[in-house]
């Protein structure tokens, strides 16, 4: 999973020191892989996550992880997904270095859109890997059908 939600996010703040909360302004070793998606060696155009903000990230995976398996089938499973990230989630070390202002707001847009991007990559991984169990035990039968011939 990434912080792609942070875009999303930042469009959204108007404060500095909330956009300071979730962003870096060096690559920590959590940044690698977006520092590879950068055009320019000599010149930063990506935004990179803040160490507060990858936690967060790492907290909401698993809060997700947990409860896809119950929920991906219901009609409300963003809405299921949002509260339950919002009630689960540490949003405290966000809140402690940003503004009291924007925080709702914050912790608003990062919930939904990490369920808007994240149900849909857990039901495709979900779906490979049921199609390849299903690929595994066509290729068991026809195997054994072979085989007594």
């Amino acid at each position: 999973m990434s912080v792609a939600p942070l875009g999303d996010v930042l469009r959204a703040v108007r404060c500095d020191d909330c956009k300071t909360c979730l962003t870096s302004p060096v690559m920590l070793s959590t940044n690698a892989f977006i520092y590879f998606k950068e055009y320019r060696d000599d010149e930063q155009s990506l935004t990179y996550p803040s160490e507060r903000l990858v936690e967060t990230v790492i907290a909401r995976v698993t809060v997700l992880e947990g409860m896809m398996a119950e929920v991906a089938h219901t009609y409300s499973a963003k809405g299921k997904t949002t509260a339950a990230i919002k009630n689960t989630v540490d949003f405290g070390r966000i809140q402690s270095s940003g503004c009291l202002l924007q925080h709702q707001e914050i912790v608003d847009g990062i919930a939904w859109s990490f369920s808007r991007l994240s149900i849909p990559w857990w039901c495709k991984n979900r779906n490979r890997s049921l199609m390849e169990a299903s690929r595994q035990r066509a290729t068991r039968r026809e195997m054994k059908t072979l085989s007594h011939m």
